[in-house]
């Protein structure tokens, strides 16, 4: 009998994504970046670069905070770099050593 599909509520969704701000912008879009709930800074550049990572329900959630961070002062760019999608139930097996 075949699976039944998995609803997108039931996946995992991790972007990553550089965000390009100007210099002087480095300090406050950070700390914005971290009150947005499953958002972390992984690394920043004094030229005006962060490397972040989201995770989030859905492709549509992740488009939508990348939107959000778009809207930020001082934010001149954001590229998502990478996103993966995972069910949740895969999450929760072991891994297999074979």
């Amino acid at each position: 009998m075949p699976e039944a599909p998995h609803s997108m509520a039931d996946e995992l969704h991790i972007a990553s994504l550089v965000v390009h701000v100007l210099p002087q912008a480095l300090d406050p879009v950070g700390q914005a970046l971290t009150t947005m709930g499953p958002v972390q800074v992984h690394g920043t550049h004094p030229d005006g670069k962060l490397v972040v990572t989201l995770e989030g329900p859905s492709a549509d959630f992740i488009l939508d905070q990348v939107a959000h961070i778009r809207l930020i002062d001082g934010v001149l760019n954001v590229s998502l770099v990478y996103q993966h999608a995972e069910p949740r139930q895969l999450l929760n097996e072991g891994v297999s050593h074979d």
